[in-house]
């Protein structure tokens, strides 16, 4: 193999990580070949095990890949805000775009593949969870913006628990619409949702326990 400057294999190897992804959404990532990833790369096998020791490997650069992609979008998004509220704006917009994406689905099914393969991989579930603590800790952040300009009451709100919540509701939304079908009110769960964060579920009268501990 000829010998590539720094940012040329860094640039290769990013090619090379693309197309694994788009291997794994079409077939699964037990069911993709690294022919098939060879193939839609445009490289050899042996090429391909200069840049990865495994098909594991590269499945772990495709989880880290996918959210580190995520977090800059988000942080580019929150970076360009005047303030909290525009921000939870830009960033409830970019949601509602990502739930209504044709491929949507499909990325659902592969994380779902690949987070039953961590049940049993050690290595791959170390990934994962560092994959998730991006999307925590930019989230949190965004939560800590609300608390600072006055959008969140600092008295009750931790920035932790509430980027939490709203991340295990955005991954229930995915797994809900893959499993329900057109059964499943995508759109209308997202607005309930912003209204839910919104505090426009309840009537006046309604009073429910608040759990402590």
């Amino acid at each position: 193999m000829p010998k590539l400057k720094p940012e040329e294999l860094a640039a290769r190897r990013m090619e090379i990580i693309e197309a694994a992804r788009a291997c794994f959404l079409r077939s699964g990532f037990h069911q993709t070949t690294t022919d098939e990833i060879c193939h839609e790369a445009s490289i050899t096998p042996g090429g391909l095990y200069h840049y990865f020791g495994s098909k594991d490997e590269l499945i772990a650069a495709v989880v880290e890949r996918s959210a580190e992609t995520a977090t800059e979008r988000m942080r580019s998004l929150i970076a360009e805000a005047d303030d909290a509220e525009s921000a939870f704006r830009q960033v409830a917009g970019f949601f509602f775009d990502a739930m209504q994406d044709t491929d949507i689905d499909n990325v659902t099914r592969l994380e779902i593949e690949i987070w039953a393969e961590a049940l049993m991989n050690e290595e791959l579930a170390k990934t994962g969870r560092s994959a998730w603590k991006l999307r925590q800790d930019w989230l949190e952040a965004l939560v800590q913006r609300g608390i600072d300009d006055g959008v969140y009451d600092a008295k009750v709100v931790e920035a932790r628990a509430m980027a939490s919540l709203l991340m295990a509701i955005y991954v229930g939304l995915r797994v809900g619409r893959l499993l329900g079908g057109e059964t499943f009110d995508t759109p209308g769960a997202m607005r309930s949702l912003f209204m839910m964060h919104a505090g426009r579920l309840m009537s006046d009268q309604a009073e429910l326990p608040v759990p402590t501990g």
